[in-house]
């Protein structure tokens, strides 16, 4: 990405307008989010604290609270060791079964690489992982969409970017689904 790139995509992300509380969520229900009573309830009664930036906050809540729904990625862990395993078993929720994933076990750093291993629905996966000593190495999405479209499964990892994240926001959606939430949202969700 170019620098000027970057400094329209962070302008344009900084300028997006405050939304008001009740059309985010009746935004989002229509693209298939579900929010229980009480969640829905804190959101009304702090409509301040979810306006701005738009959609974002509330889906960050949302993936605290019902991580089936949307995952958060802290990209530094003061555990490398157990990062892409947390990471994983993250991931394997989100897909309400879809894709089983576990395991997330790391061998030791050989030429800036370690190999990565992990179980998709029973089957033994690995990926070389860049060896960023506690940052994951977020290629990882993008390898798991390879495998989920080997095995013709039709949703996969879409992530949002965005300056006020301190990661990624997740979703495990079909392609058709990224192109309906950008639209109705402003936010761009991507394959990853």
């Amino acid at each position: 990405m170019d620098l000027d790139h970057f400094a329209g995509l962070l302008s344009s992300q900084l300028r997006r307008p405050a939304v008001p509380v009740d059309q985010q969520l009746a935004t989002l229900k229509r693209l298939s989010f579900r929010f229980s009573p009480d969640l829905e309830a804190h959101f009304q009664s702090h409509p301040e604290s979810y306006e701005d930036p738009a959609y974002l906050s509330l889906l960050c809540r949302l993936a605290q609270d019902e991580p089936d729904q949307a995952l958060v990625t802290v990209p530094e862990s003061p555990d490398p060791d157990t990062m892409y395993r947390d990471l994983l078993q993250g991931l394997s929720a989100l897909t309400g079964g879809a894709a089983d994933l576990s395991g997330g076990d790391l061998a030791p750093a050989v030429d800036g690489k370690r190999t990565l291993t992990f179980t998709l629905n029973g089957e033994a996966c690995r990926y070389e992982a860049q060896d960023l000593g506690a940052w994951l190495d977020m290629g990882l999405l993008t390898h798991l969409n390879g495998l989920l479209a080997e095995r013709e499964e039709k949703k996969r990892f879409l992530t949002v970017e965005d300056i006020r994240l301190p990661g990624q926001l997740v979703f495990f959606r079909s392609a058709q689904w990224a192109g309906f939430f950008a639209a109705a949202t402003g936010l761009d969700a991507r394959q990853a």
